[in-house]
């Protein structure tokens, strides 16, 4: 890797030199020498970038995070001219879920990858409870995620949330997780947009 790289730059290329590998073999798998040796720098550089491999686990999650929200934001359409009301934002919420769910649907190995790193996080925590803190990071950063998203809805359609937006996000994101995970078993997207209308009518009953 060039040294002209900024240190965000190279944490950027060894974090996606991490997921590459889990993808592979699993999050337990992989080692700070293996993502040194897929990133084709020093073991040194690695430990530069990351404390250990559990600061990169971390920062690997709020990747696969942050790829999920680009989806929702990356198409500025969506946000326009939504009208207002609760059926205005129950139309733009699920439309940011099939944004979402698009990106989901095109990185199935990324999206177990999600589950195997919670997994990885609280087995590992019954020797290291230090390690459970990947998994809480993980939940937080996707809570925070769906959390600005409806909000961002709200606002768009002059709304207002009946219950804390905390409530909301964490509904909708403990149904996205099953939806997911059920869709990795059986591959049925028919079902999944489904599921997605009915998730989008739940959480607009929480609206005024």
């Amino acid at each position: 890797m060039s040294s002209r790289l900024s240190v965000e730059e190279r944490r950027a290329h060894l974090i996606e030199a991490a997921i590459g590998l889990a993808e592979k073999k699993g999050v337990a798998g992989v080692t700070t020498r293996d993502v040194a040796q897929a990133a084709g720098v020093s073991l040194g550089v690695v430990h530069y970038c990351f404390e250990n491999k559990d600061a990169l686990m971390t920062e690997l999650v709020k990747a696969l995070a942050m790829e999920l929200r680009d989806s929702v934001d990356a198409n500025e359409t969506v946000w326009q001219d939504v009208g207002s009301g609760k059926e205005a934002l129950q139309k733009l919420i699920r439309a940011g879920l099939e944004l979402m769910w698009q990106g989901v649907e095109a990185t199935p190995e990324r999206q177990l990858l999600t589950y195997e790193t919670t997994t990885y996080a609280l087995r590992e925590s019954e020797q290291t409870p230090a390690k459970l803190a990947i998994a809480r990071e993980q939940y937080a950063f996707n809570d925070s995620t769906i959390g600005d998203i409806v909000e961002h809805a709200r606002e768009a359609t002059d709304s207002q949330w009946t219950v804390p937006v905390t409530v909301v996000s964490r509904f909708m994101l403990a149904a996205i997780d099953g939806i997911v995970l059920r869709w990795l078993v059986d591959n049925d997207s028919a079902a999944v947009r489904e599921q997605l209308d009915v998730l989008a009518q739940m959480v607009t009953q929480y609206s005024a």
